[in-house]
């Protein structure tokens, strides 16, 4: 079973409310509207980055973020991997939620 949080479920749960292409519509968004046309995000890749940010946070949350074989070390975080997440999250649901809200 997927998990709620997988962007094929997200998109799945989101045609209840809408016909539109949520994730495509989302790229062209964060292109446009976040880097006034200076980024070419696909579906693809929005999707994908998605998916990297969440399974990060997994590893985090669920193996603790220690290094494989390794039960004392983990890797270290600096600054930008802890906002850089946060602000692609906030892009993504900031995108959806215009996209939801076009009624054009």
């Amino acid at each position: 079973m997927q998990a709620l949080q997988h962007p094929g479920k997200i998109a799945e749960v989101l045609k209840l409310v809408t016909e539109k292409k949520v994730w495509y519509e989302a790229a062209g968004c964060i292109n446009n509207e976040f880097f006034q046309g200076r980024t070419a995000f696909n579906e693809k890749m929005l999707r994908g980055r998605y998916l990297e940010i969440t399974q990060r946070r997994n590893k985090i949350a669920h193996d603790a973020d220690l290094i494989d074989g390794d039960l004392k070390q983990r890797p270290p975080i600096d600054e930008a991997e802890m906002t850089d997440p946060i602000d692609w999250i906030e892009r993504i649901a900031l995108a959806i939620a215009h996209v939801l809200d076009d009624e054009t």
